[in-house]
């Protein structure tokens, strides 16, 4: 009788735990505009992600003529709104499913690697960076489709 009682308390402390670690999880991942380190942070995201991928020989075909100045706001904005920062969207939904049309999967892949290259260098924290990619890595390719 005792074992199960032992063995119920674990598993209600073992319950316990796991609910206190996913709203941890949750909380902090439900502000990653805040948790990333605001505006100056998430325009260096865009800043450095355009630039190395204008630079990567697997992305100078198709974003050899984009200018990152104009295309770096435009980024941040959405970048900001999809983390939760308040700004307003300059892409919409119809325009990033469109542009995902315009890189074929080398392309995204590789913009995908630059991407995780840009957040390592904005972010040590593994919760705020996976919370990060799931934000925003799936429309990732549609969005710098759609600023091409």
């Amino acid at each position: 009788m005792k074992v199960q009682r032992l063995v119920a308390w674990l598993a209600v402390v073992v319950f316990s735990v796991g609910l206190g670690a996913g709203a941890v999880k949750g909380q902090m991942l439900g502000n990653l505009f805040e948790a990333v380190g605001g505006m100056d942070t998430v325009s260096k995201l865009a800043s450095s992600l355009l630039s190395s991928a204008a630079k990567d020989p697997r992305l100078s075909g198709l974003l050899g003529k984009l200018n990152t100045n104009t295309a770096t706001p435009k980024l941040t904005d959405q970048l900001c709104a999809m983390l939760g920062g308040g700004c307003k969207a300059p892409l919409s939904d119809q325009q990033i499913t469109a542009g995902a049309k315009k890189l074929n999967d080398s392309q995204s892949k590789a913009l995908s690697d630059n991407f995780s290259s840009a957040l390592n260098s904005v972010s040590s924290n593994p919760l705020v960076k996976e919370g990060i990619t799931k934000a925003i890595g799936p429309k990732l390719s549609g969005i710098v489709g759609a600023l091409l």
